[in-house]
């Protein structure tokens, strides 16, 4: 079975809603996969981050396999650490698969200079976090995480 074509803002707004019947008890994926196929759960995630949160003032989180609308700083910090802690992963996993691995005359171009670049900005605006173990209260302090 195709499904049918539907919007951006027509999958956005449903998911919206239906993350918004869930409260602060959060969704899990398959709800949504009952609706919309997975490519518009994708496309739907997208538009209600880059529309809805802004318009609704209402932050839209993915913590503990759950997606979730809410206004609390505590759960909307959980959710961009757990974000920093993947964009910091895949940063590493790039230059290991991607740079690294090339001769030194190739990475002398200027197109892998500046890639390379990019992944390093990644690493070095993340490493705080990264050293204080993802602990935004460690990090504050300057602090590792306990042993």
């Amino acid at each position: 079975m195709t499904a049918r074509r539907r919007s951006p803002q027509d999958v956005g707004d449903e998911l919206w809603d239906l993350i918004g019947n869930f409260g602060g008890e959060g969704m899990p994926r398959e709800i949504a996969l009952d609706k919309m196929t997975e490519s518009q759960f994708e496309i739907a995630k997208a538009w209600d981050r880059d529309n809805r949160c802004i318009a609704e003032h209402e932050c839209l989180v993915y913590l503990y396999s759950l997606y979730m609308r809410t206004k609390d700083p505590r759960l909307a910090l959980l959710a961009v650490v757990r974000e920093l802690a993947l964009m910091r992963k895949r940063a590493v996993r790039l230059h290991r698969s991607a740079i690294a691995p090339l001769d030194p005359a190739d990475r002398q171009s200027p197109q892998i200079i500046v890639a390379s670049q990019a992944v390093d900005g990644i690493l070095r605006s993340t490493k705080r976090m990264s050293d204080a173990g993802f602990s935004v209260d460690l990090a504050l302090r300057g602090e590792g995480p306990p042993e």
